[in-house]
C-alpha cells in the first residue's frame, strides 16, 4: 500500500521534468516563467540532468584494484618486523619448556594491529598488542617460530622471517625418580 504514493509522485516528477518551459517579459518588466505559453513568450531550452552512472562492480563492494592498493598501502605500513630472542638456530636449555620470544618492530604498532605468534606454522594464542610472548611447555626438539602482524580485521599485513630454535631438556623425565637406598642389603 505504501508504494502506491511513491509510485504516483514519481509519474508526477517525470510528467513535470519533460514539461516546456516558457519566459516573457510583461509590461513592467518583470520576467516571468511558466510551463504554458503566453503571447510573446519564447521556449526555453533546457539541457538534460546532468547524470551518472558509476561502472558496475560484481563483488558489491571495492574494486580488487583498490583492495589491492589498500593491501598494498597496510603492508608497506611496517618496515621492520623480526624477531630478536630468542636468535636463530639458538639451543635452550629449560627442563619446564620456557621460551621468551621478543619481537622487534617499526613503525610501533598501530592502534587496532595486533602480533600473532606463528608456532611450527600454526598460529599459538591470541593475536595480541605486547612485543613478548612467553611460552610454556614447548617440548624437546626442534621447533620454527615467526611471528605476524594482523589488522582489526584479521588480515595479514607483514610476516617475520621465520627462525628455528632446538629445544633441550638437560633432565629427561622430571618426576621424582626411585631412590636407592644404600643401607638396603639386596
Amino acid at each position: 500500500m505504501n508504494k502506491l504514493p511513491l509510485f504516483v509522485f514519481l509519474m508526477m516528477v517525470i510528467c513535470l521534468s519533460s514539461a516546456q518551459i516558457y519566459k516573457w517579459t510583461d509590461s513592467q518588466g518583470v520576467v516571468h516563467f511558466s510551463d504554458k505559453p503566453h503571447q510573446g513568450a519564447e521556449k526555453i531550452k533546457i539541457p538534460e540532468a546532468q547524470t551518472y552512472t558509476p561502472p558496475a562492480n560484481e563483488t558489491g563492494g571495492s574494486s580488487e584494484q583498490e583492495q589491492k592498493s589498500v593491501k598494498q598501502e597496510d603492508q608497506e605500513k611496517y618496515t621492520k618486523l623480526e624477531i630478536i630472542q630468542p636468535q636463530n638456530e639458538a639451543t635452550i636449555r629449560n627442563n619446564q619448556g620456557y621460551v621468551v620470544v621478543a619481537v622487534q618492530i617499526e613503525p610501533d604498532l598501530s592502534p587496532g594491529d595486533n602480533l600473532q605468534l606463528i608456532f611450527d606454522g600454526a598460529p599459538l594464542g591470541e593475536p595480541q598488542p605486547n612485543l613478548i610472548f612467553q611460552l610454556n611447555g614447548i617440548y624437546r626438539g626442534s621447533h620454527t617460530i615467526a611471528v605476524q602482524v594482523l589488522n582489526d580485521k584479521g588480515d595479514v599485513l607483514k610476516v617475520s622471517d621465520s627462525i628455528t630454535i632446538f629445544m633441550h631438556n638437560p633432565r629427561v623425565g622430571m618426576g621424582k625418580g626411585r631412590k636407592k637406598n644404600i643401607n638396603s642389603n639386596k
